[in-house]
Order: structure tokens, then C-alpha cells, then sequence
């Protein structure tokens, strides 16, 4: 039986829901990520690293949420910090207790943060971000790196996955190609594009367009075209550029931020950004983001300053409270080393796996992240080499390992595997033993 046909037969309450949901929300889902063919998969409950579907067949999650579910699913610390809270309030319409805490923890995690100011997501912090650069350099361009995600505000939804592969434009320069209709061509114009690990393409764009550009925007690692790591002394290049040129450098943390370590990329990559962008891990699987930075630039933002930020949800204190339980008490030292010790074994157990069954690809990793590049000698330095991977083996893989009990991680060539603090010895066996009999299948296929 081909394995489409396997996880129709095994997942018929999901199949129904999507023919109900369909009818009232468009493509079944909450958000295009979900979605996959022949339908998106439904989960009725999570606990620990793992999650159950309508259909009650249990996963072991390595998606996590897309990183927001480090803590693991259900974490008790963090639903009795949510009990306890939601009987004094959910949302107060005023500041309230707690903040300051949180605020402080970040601020411990990232030395360089001296003020930060708390939203609902990332895309609203890394919009946010960009904004506060702009009122503070009077400037209006910015530069991101292709095949990046930072949100799907308008500013920032550039070059990120471009349907054809014309539109990335020529190898030396990159297109800024939009990727949503409804994006204003004014908006694309803003946006400049370059490759990752490319300090000298990178320069070239600056002198081109010397003092125009506000900010540089990237990620300390790229997780949306796989897991690609920065190349040595890289960033020393971009903290130079960004001095030489007058330019703030904005650190996107919101998918690494407190989950590829402690500190995040900032402290595994001794990068040292103007302004910093967080959400996922920090809220505990509650909807929390933040943006932070030097006092002289934080103090632009209103009251204070010019530079407008707003939200009647802002540290609300739900997620306030799981944020602070989520950092303070579960992602301590020494989860992170049983995250790390995990994530290791993870990764030698797909590169054996890999090599055992004599296919073709390329593995990234970055501490409890990781990804397989299908079809690769070696893990591309920048999505343009990313995206030339083997995604129809990718769709292959991902099926597979579904009817297996495993979700490897999004529901995508380009998202990667991550492991939580409640994630077991046996789970990462279990994966391990799944993506050899995935591999053996395709070689077979």
C-alpha cells in the first residue's frame, strides 16, 4: 500500500474534520504552514513530546510548535503557573505584577538588552523592531536575508520562499520579489535582499545604497531554509558593516531565542545586536513575544518617545505568567544540557541512519535543531543552495515518518526537527528507528 493510502486509512477523523473546517475556513486551517496534502493532520491533545490526533494515534513531536514548545506540552510547572494566575485575572486592560520579573530574565539571558517592551508574536516584534530602527536613523530601507522568515508583515515578507525560482533573480544579487499578493510595490522597494554568509555581497548593497539603509535584519542561524549556521567571523563582518555604515544590526530571536541555548544564537555566536527580537520558547506555549536593546533607542518608543507601540494584549498576564514559570523554572541549566545530550544523539542517529541506507543528503544542526537536506553532498551555507535539495524525497520522508509515529518537524523541507525538555531517551529511539525504516522504504521506493 503506498504510504498516502496508509495515512488516509490511519487518520479518518482527521480526514472528516478537514472536510467540515473547509466549508468555513479557509484550506482547514489557522495558518498556511498547517496544511499539507492529502489533508493536514488534527491533534486532540499534548503532553510532554508527544501529541495525539483526533483519530488517537500517538506522535512524537519534533516540531514543538515550531520552537514555542520547548518546555514540552501540558509542562505542569507551567499549567499550574496558568491555574493560579487565571483565578486573579486574564487580562486586567493595566499593567500588572510579573513583567518585571520576566523582563529581568531575558535581560540576564541577553547581557546587551538594557530595556525591552513585551508583544503577542513575532511577527509583531520584528515588525516593531524595524519600525523603531526607522524613527531612530530617519531612514526607511532595510536589508534581510534571502530565504529568511521574520513574519508575514509587509516590510519583512520578502525573497522568503518565492514560488519560481526565476523570481529569486541573478546569484550576485538577489530579487526582492514579494511573497504575498497585496503587498504594496512601494513596501518591496524598502526591502533589500542578500545571501547569508555573504559579507561581501552584503557590502556591496550598503555602498549602494549608502545612507539609506535603517537596519540589517537576519537571524543568528537561518530556520526557514533548513538549519544553516553562520560561517566563521561572519558576523564580526556584520557588526563592522553595520558600524562603518551607520546601520543598526536586528537580531531575529524569535525561533532561537532561549532554545538553541540559554542565551540563544547571541550567546553560542558572540553576536551583539542594536535591538533583539523574541517570542515562541519565552512564553511557554503562551502567546508572548518581545523586543529590546540599548536604553537610548528603547527610550524612542511612546510614551517616551516617538516611535509608536501599542497592544491591549502586551504582557498580559496569562502569558506573562507561563513565560515567567517557562524560563525561570523549566528551561534551567540543566535542561538544556539533557536538551543538548538529546539533540546529540538525535543527530548521530540520522547521519547513521543516513549512512547506513546509502542516501544522498546533507544534515544540518544546530545544538537541538536539525534538518535533512535531501539530495546534498554538504549542508548548504545560504537558502539559494538550501533550496536546490530534494524536496519531492523531502515529501516522501515527511509521509513516511507520520504513519510511524513521528513528526519529524513542520510540515516543510525547510523547518527542522528540535527537541524539548520533556522529550525521553525513548522518544529520540523511537525517532531514530523511524527514519531508518523512512530511508530504507525510500531507497527501496
Amino acid at each position: 500500500m503506498a504510504e498516502e493510502d496508509i495515512y488516509i486509512k490511519n487518520t479518518p477523523a482527521s480526514k472528516a474534520f478537514f472536510e467540515k473546517l473547509s466549508q468555513i475556513i479557509p484550506g482547514g486551517v489557522n495558518t498556511a504552514i498547517q496544511f499539507f496534502k492529502p489533508y493536514p493532520l488534527y491533534m486532540a491533545r499534548g503532553k510532554g513530546g508527544k501529541l495525539w490526533d483526533l483519530d488517537g494515534r500517538e506522535y512524537v513531536d519534533h516540531c514543538l510548535a515550531y520552537g514555542a514548545m520547548t518546555a514540552g506540552h501540558a509542562n505542569p510547572i507551567i499549567v499550574e503557573a496558568i491555574k493560579e494566575q487565571a483565578e486573579r485575572g486574564t487580562l486586567l486592560g493595566f499593567q500588572g505584577e510579573g513583567a518585571d520579573e520576566l523582563a529581568r530574565e531575558i535581560m540576564r539571558r541577553y547581557p546587551y538588552v538594557e530595556m525591552l517592551r513585551f508583544a503577542n508574536t513575532g511577527m509583531e516584534a520584528t515588525f516593531y523592531a524595524v519600525r523603531l530602527a526607522r524613527g531612530i536613523t530617519g531612514r526607511t530601507k532595510v536589508v534581510k536575508m534571502e530565504g529568511s522568515y521574520h513574519g508575514a508583515n509587509d516590510v519583512l515578507l520578502i525573497s522568503d520562499k518565492p514560488r519560481r525560482r526565476i523570481l529569486l533573480g541573478s546569484i550576485h544579487n538577489p530579487a526582492s520579489t514579494p511573497d504575498s499578493l497585496g503587498t504594496p510595490k512601494e513596501n518591496v522597494e524598502q526591502t533589500l535582499v542578500v545571501h547569508f554568509n555573504d559579507a561581501d555581497g552584503l557590502e556591496r548593497v550598503l555602498k549602494k545604497h549608502e545612507n539609506e539603509v535603517a537596519a540589517i535584519v537576519t537571524e543568528p542561524v537561518l530556520t526557514n531554509s533548513g538549519i544553516i549556521t553562520p560561517e566563521k567571523d561572519y558576523f564580526r563582518e556584520v557588526r563592522r558593516l553595520c558600524d562603518e555604515y551607520g546601520i543598526l544590526l536586528i537580531l531575529d530571536e524569535v525561533k532561537t531565542g532561549c532554545n538553541l541555548a540559554e542565551g540563544g544564537g547571541s550567546q553560542l555566536y558572540g553576536i551583539e545586536p542594536d535591538l533583539v527580537t523574541f517570542a515562541k520558547a519565552i512564553g511557554g506555549g503562551s502567546p508572548l513575544a518581545a523586543f529590546g536593546g540599548k536604553r537610548e533607542y528603547m527610550e524612542m518608543i511612546t510614551p517616551l518617545g516617538g516611535v509608536v507601540h501599542y497592544g491591549t494584549y502586551n504582557a498580559n498576564p496569562l502569558s506573562t505568567a507561563a513565560g515567567l514559570a517557562c524560563l525561570k523554572k523549566v528551561l534551567t541549566s540543566n535542561a538544556y544540557a539533557k536538551i543538548n545530550n538529546l539533540g546529540e544523539e538525535l543527530y548521530k542517529g540520522v547521519v547513521d541512519a543516513i549512512a547506513d541506507t546509502g542516501i544522498k543528503a546533507a544534515v544540518g544542526r544546530c545544538t537541538m535543531m536539525g534538518c535533512i537536506f535531501f539530495g546534498l553532498d554538504k549542508v548548504p551555507k545560504n537558502y539559494r543552495e538550501a533550496s536546490a535539495c530534494d524536496a519531492a524525497m523531502w515529501n516522501k520522508y515527511w509521509i513516511n515518518m507520520l504513519n510511524r509515529g513521528i513528526i519529524p518537524s513542520g510540515s516543510a523541507w525547510f523547518e527542522e526537527w528540535m527537541v524539548s525538555a520533556m522529550h525521553e531517551p525513548e522518544d529520540i529511539q523511537k525517532t531514530i528507528q523511524a527514519t531508518y525504516d523512512t530511508l530504507k522504504n525510500i531507497r527501496g521506493s
